[in-house]
């Protein structure tokens, strides 16, 4: 897993950055502030699949906006990532032709980087951001929102590119103000039966 909190993004920006982080070894990366944004559709979960248990094929439109930074702190001999983006996912019952919308506003940063001096390095970041549900009508039917502490042990792969390190969950997150009792499958389908 990238040091990212976007996955998608890790993949796009590493060719593009490669490059800039290339240099002496003792040279850090540059600073990088990039935007980025993109639009595609794709069935859930596919030919022969279920979705939520009951629905094949099911019509999700995604809209993603966002802004990535790597930065040098001038405490640190490593550079500190962070992600704030805005989703929108428009799930739609095949059956009933009605949507569920999905809004996220979310930052991802890195808080503190130690070396183990063993090539690899423990990472804290900290995610926040809220969740906005939309019925079909564009009613807001939820919002949720909260924040995660989370500890990573960073297998750097030897070399100054944040875009190849290996993350391995070290420790349990801590959060606050997560609500994980709500169940998107029933939401989904109470909003989309009509």
């Amino acid at each position: 897993m990238p040091r990212t909190g976007y996955p998608l993004l890790a993949a796009a920006l590493a060719a593009m950055l490669v490059p800039a982080l290339a240099g002496p070894a003792q040279a850090g990366p540059p600073p990088v502030q990039d935007h980025y944004s993109a639009e595609f559709d794709e069935l859930l979960p596919g030919p022969g699949g279920w979705f939520c248990g009951g629905l094949v094929d099911v019509p999700l439109h995604t809209e993603i906006d966002g802004y990535f930074s790597v930065k040098e702190r001038a405490s640190s001999a490593f550079p500190y990532l962070a992600d704030r983006f805005r989703s929108t996912l428009v799930y739609t019952n095949p059956e009933t032709g009605l949507t569920y919308t999905v809004v996220r506003v979310r930052q991802t940063k890195d808080l503190r980087l130690t070396d183990n001096g063993d090539g690899t390095l423990t990472l804290v970041g900290l995610s926040t951001g809220a969740l906005f549900a939309y019925g079909p009508d564009g009613e807001r039917l939820d919002i949720r929102a909260g924040m995660s502490l989370d500890t990573f042990l960073v297998d750097t792969k030897g070399t100054a590119d944040p875009f190849d390190d290996e993350l391995t969950p070290a420790g349990d997150p801590v959060t606050a103000g997560l609500d994980t009792t709500t169940d998107f499958c029933a939401d989904f389908f109470e909003a989309t039966q009509g």
